[in-house]
C-alpha cells in the first residue's frame, strides 16, 4: 500500500500526539498541603508576652498600645522598650514554617516539654493570640520548632535558641538617663575642691527650619572663653547614657567619696544627677542617676566627660567670621604672597596679586569659608614657637582684619603650630588643613 507525502505527515504527527500523551510531559500538580505559618499580628494590639519553661516564665506586659513595656516577672522593672519591639515586631510577621523536618522524636530538636521553651503573645484576655514552642537552634536566624497540640517538628526563621533564652535581666531597660540635649540650659562639674558651672546663653535665632538655634557656653570665673562645641560634645554624651550593666545598691565603685557629681539643668528648672564612682576601669565607668538606688555600669565615655580638664574646654575658635562678609583673603609664604578679592558684582573671587593669575573658584571658596571659621585640633603643650613666614589674614567689609600666623613644621608631624591675632594661646592645626589652604591659594 503506497501513501503519499501528505498521508506519510498525517501520520507522523499522529504517532508524535501518541508518544506525547503516553509521556505526560504536563508538569506534576503539587501535592500534600502547605506548611503552616504563625499567625500575622498587630504589633500595636500586643500587650503581653510569655517566654518559660515548666518552671521558669518571664512576663512582660503593658497596659496600652501607648504605655511602657514593664517586666513583671520574675522581676518588677521597666522593660528595654526597643529590645522588646523587636522581638513582638519579628515574631507577628506572621513567620511562615521553613520545612517539616521530622514528625515525634521531640527530645532530638528539643522540643519535648523538658527541654523546649514556649513564646506567646497576648492580644488581650487569658489565650494568647500567637503560641509555638522553641526547641534547639536549627541555623543563625533558625529554631525547631512547634505548634501547640502537634509533634510535627519544623524549621522556621524565629531567630536562634538564644533570643528566647536571655534572662529576665537582659529584658530590662538600660537606659541610665535620656534627655534632650537642647534642653539643657546649666551644667554643674564638682570634682573634689573644684566646682565648675556652664551657662548656655540665649539663641542667637533660628535655622533655615525655623527652629530656635542653641545659646553659646560659658563658664563662670572663667579666665578666658570656653569652646561651645567642646561644651555642648560634653552635654551630649551625658544625656543619653545606656548601661552595659545594673549592679544592685551598695555595689563597690567608690560612690563614697565620688570622683565627680554633675547636675544638670533643664529649661523647665527641673534637673538630673550624676554620680561618678572612683572606681576606675579602662573600658568602663560606675555612675548613680538621680535617686536611683541601683548602680550602672557605662562605657569609659562618661567617666571621661566627666573628668574632662577644664583646660581642654578652652575656645578652639582661632576665627569666628561670616565668610560671606569677607572682602579680601591674603596668603603669604616667604617672598610670594597672594590676594584675593570677594568681587560681588561678577560675582567670583578675583586675583589682586599677582595679577594674571588663574585659581580655582571652588577651592578659594572653601578656602575662605575655613579661615572664617577656624578651629584647632588642639593646644600647643608649650610656648615654643618658630615662625615660618606663612601667614594668612582676612580683611571684612566692615575693615575687621584678622591674621594667622604659622611656625616651622616640625619633621613628619601632623599638627602645626599656630597663633592668632588677638589671642595668646599657640594652638595646634591639623597638616592637613595647612595643605589644603596652601594648596588653594596655588601653593
Amino acid at each position: 500500500m503506497m501513501f503519499t507525502r501528505k498521508s506519510t505527515v498525517m501520520l507522523a504527527i499522529a504517532a508524535l500526539l501518541v508518544v506525547l500523551n503516553l509521556l505526560d510531559l504536563r508538569p506534576p500538580e503539587a501535592s500534600g498541603e502547605a506548611l503552616p505559618a504563625l499567625p500575622t499580628l498587630d504589633v500595636a494590639t500586643v500587650t503581653k508576652l510569655t517566654i518559660g519553661d515548666q518552671i521558669n516564665l518571664l512576663t512582660i506586659e503593658r497596659t496600652s498600645a501607648d504605655a511602657p513595656w514593664q517586666i513583671v516577672a520574675p522581676l518588677k522593672y521597666p522593660a528595654d522598650e526597643a529590645v522588646v519591639k523587636a522581638f513582638v515586631k519579628a515574631l507577628s510577621a506572621g513567620v511562615p514554617m521553613d520545612t517539616q523536618v521530622d514528625e515525634g522524636h521531640l527530645e532530638d530538636y528539643g522540643v519535648d516539654d523538658q527541654h523546649a521553651l514556649r513564646a506567646e503573645l497576648y492580644t488581650g484576655g487569658d489565650t494568647p493570640a500567637l503560641a509555638f514552642i522553641v526547641g534547639k537552634t536549627a541555623g543563625p536566624d533558625s529554631a525547631f520548632v512547634r505548634l501547640p497540640d502537634s509533634d510535627v517538628v519544623y524549621r522556621a526563621a524565629v531567630g536562634s535558641r538564644s533570643r528566647f533564652e536571655r534572662a529576665a535581666g537582659d529584658w530590662r531597660d538600660k537606659g541610665a538617663l535620656t534627655i534632650e540635649r537642647e534642653d539643657v540650659r546649666q551644667l554643674s562639674l564638682v570634682r573634689g575642691e573644684e566646682t565648675l558651672l556652664f551657662t548656655r546663653g540665649a539663641s542667637p535665632g533660628n535655622d533655615e527650619k525655623g527652629a530656635p538655634l542653641p545659646g553659646e557656653w560659658s563658664l563662670a570665673n572663667a579666665a578666658s572663653p570656653v569652646d561651645t562645641e567642646s561644651v555642648e560634645l560634653l552635654v551630649y554624651t551625658l544625656s543619653r547614657i545606656r548601661a552595659g550593666e545594673i549592679h544592685a545598691a551598695g555595689y563597690d565603685a567608690g560612690l563614697s567619696p565620688p570622683a565627680a557629681v554633675a547636675t544638670l539643668t533643664l529649661a523647665d528648672g527641673t534637673s538630673h544627677r550624676l554620680v561618678l564612682g572612683a572606681k576606675a576601669d579602662e573600658r568602663a565607668a560606675w555612675i548613680q542617676v538621680d535617686d536611683r538606688p541601683e548602680v550602672f555600669r557605662v562605657a569609659s565615655k562618661i567617666r571621661a566627660a566627666l573628668l574632662t580638664p577644664v583646660t581642654d574646654l578652652r575656645d578652639r575658635r582661632l576665627s569666628h567670621f561670616d565668610r560671606l562678609a569677607i572682602d579680601t583673603a591674603t596668603w603669604v609664604e616667604g617672598n610670594i604672597t597672594t590676594t584675593v578679592h570677594w568681587d560681588p558684582d561678577v560675582p567670583k573671587w578675583v586675583v589682586v596679586q599677582p595679577e594674571n593669575t588663574a585659581i580655582d573658584q571652588r577651592s578659594v571658596a572653601a578656602a575662605a569659608g575655613a579661615l572664617a571659621q577656624l578651629r584647632a585640633a588642639a593646644f600647643a603643650p608649650d610656648a615654643t614657637f618658630t615662625p615660618s613666614g606663612t601667614s594668612a589674614r582676612l580683611v571684612m567689609r566692615d575693615g575687621t582684619r584678622w591674621q594667622l600666623d604659622l611656625a616651622v613644621p616640625e619633621g613628619e608631624g601632623q599638627l602645626v603650630r599656630a597663633k592668632v591675632s588677638g589671642r595668646a594661646e599657640l594652638f595646634l592645626l591639623d597638616a592637613r588643613l595647612v595643605a589644603q589652604l596652601r594648596s588653594a591659594f596655588g601653593r
